[in-house]
């Protein structure tokens, strides 16, 4: 029996990962060659945060003269810009009746994303989603310690958690932990494996759940 569904954020809850694409080059414009690191590092499915986005690019840029530009300045205007747009963001077809609805069902709900905790609680608040969830987990833990402490702490079976996310990163935390994925997403490109269950949206989470 499924006791707990644990939820990626961006692409899974909220249509927000162009948002979170687009507001790197925006951040970076003025940065000449910020762009074309951008270009590589996106072309190569990096897995890295916000904080080690920016600091590639000042570390690659700025080898041989200094800058006034931290890479700590960088990633806070980056939160404070996507902390407007994605707290407004669509969500994803389906996501908030299925929230309410595993809520109305007692199974327990938690976020774990790569976005920082804080900026995550403050995303969801904006959004009125805070009293849906359980938990809400962030940088700077990973999405396989999300995991491994759910487990834990909730004393939970494999079999009593599901993971949903729209990328290979959430497919490789659920693989490495052994727990059943489900997969959010139109393309099955964004994961190196095309999951076993791969739904378009959330509409039919519930169902596949067999709740």
């Amino acid at each position: 029996m499924i006791k707990c569904v644990i939820f990626d954020f961006d692409g899974t809850l909220v249509e927000s990962n162009d948002i979170k694409r687009r507001v790197f080059y925006e951040v970076s414009k003025n940065i000449e060659g910020a762009d074309l690191i951008l270009d590589k590092l996106f072309s190569a499915n990096f897995s890295g945060d916000r904080y080690k986005v920016f600091n590639t690019i000042i570390e690659d840029l700025f080898k041989t003269k200094k800058t006034d530009i931290s890479s700590k300045y960088l990633s806070d205007l980056y939160t404070k810009i996507c902390e407007y747009e994605v707290s407004r963001a669509p969500e994803i077809f389906g996501a908030s009746r299925t929230l309410e609805e595993l809520k109305r069902r007692n199974i327990k709900i938690i976020v774990s994303s790569a976005t920082p905790v804080e900026t995550l609680k403050f995303i969801i608040k904006m959004r009125g989603w805070s009293d849906l969830f359980d938990g809400v987990m962030g940088t700077p833990e990973s999405k396989e310690d999300h995991l491994k402490s759910i487990l834990s702490i909730n004393n939970y079976s494999l079999s009593e958690v599901v993971y949903v996310g729209d990328s290979e990163i959430d497919r490789m935390a659920s693989l490495s932990i052994g727990c059943k994925f489900i997969g959010i997403g139109n393309d099955w490109r964004r994961f190196d494996v095309r999951p076993e269950v791969l739904l378009k949206t959330l509409e039919k989470l519930i169902e596949e759940l067999k709740l």
